[in-house]
């Protein structure tokens, strides 16, 4: 299913998409890999683009699984380089399709398990229990880590810092395509639940 998934639309306002049943957003830090997760998580290599400048992403990007069914890529949090007035309107973008925007969703957030949690993805989680949006925490670039480091102990490290669920956690590299089968099992799930639906689906 995943494996089928096409690029959609990408635009400047939530406000601009149209009704689904279901969708999937990825947040997080710039450069953090948002774009190359999708990809390994799809099992296609250019679906979503991917740069090793940060900020790259300046839309919302949306990429359709089956009829009504989507993953969303946000705009990366916390780019300096860019002027306030596009820091403004990137902010406007993620919360309004977060949390404005009436859809069935939820959210996973992608941090650096190298770099570790940083202020921006603890205020980013904040945020999201403050707007009751259900979020799980996606560890990428786990491959930069010392073998001696074990993926347990990463995901130990993530639940104390964010206070989560222990099935709200998934250790992936991107680079490798390691530790993405529970992954695609859980959002699996989310999209096929029974009750993800809308009237006039498109």
């Amino acid at each position: 299913m995943l494996q089928e998934a096409k690029f959609f639309r990408a635009v400047i306002s939530a406000a601009e998409l149209p009704k689904n049943s279901a969708e999937v957003i990825f947040s997080g830090r710039s450069n953090v890999g948002k774009s190359s997760v999708i990809n390994a998580l799809c099992c296609q290599k250019n679906l979503a683009r991917t740069s090793k400048t940060p900020g790259r992403t300046r839309s919302i990007n949306v990429y359709s699984i089956s009829m009504g069914k989507w993953l969303i890529d946000l705009p990366g949090y916390g780019f300096a380089r860019v002027s306030p007035v596009e820091k403004k309107l990137w902010g406007e973008m993620i919360e309004n399709c977060i949390v404005v925007r009436n859809s069935k969703k939820t959210v996973y957030m992608i941090i650096d398990a190298f770099v570790g949690p940083t202020e921006l993805d603890l205020t980013m989680a904040d945020w999201l229990s403050n707007q009751n949006v259900p979020f799980k925490i996606i560890a990428n670039k786990c491959d930069k880590l010392p073998k001696t480091i074990s993926e347990t102990e990463i995901q130990n490290k993530v639940l104390q810092t964010f206070n989560t669920g222990a099935m709200s956690v998934f250790t992936v590299s991107a680079k490798t395509k390691n530790g993405f089968s529970g992954l695609r099992l859980d959002i699996l799930k989310f999209l096929n639940k029974k009750n993800n639906h809308n009237d006039d689906i498109l």
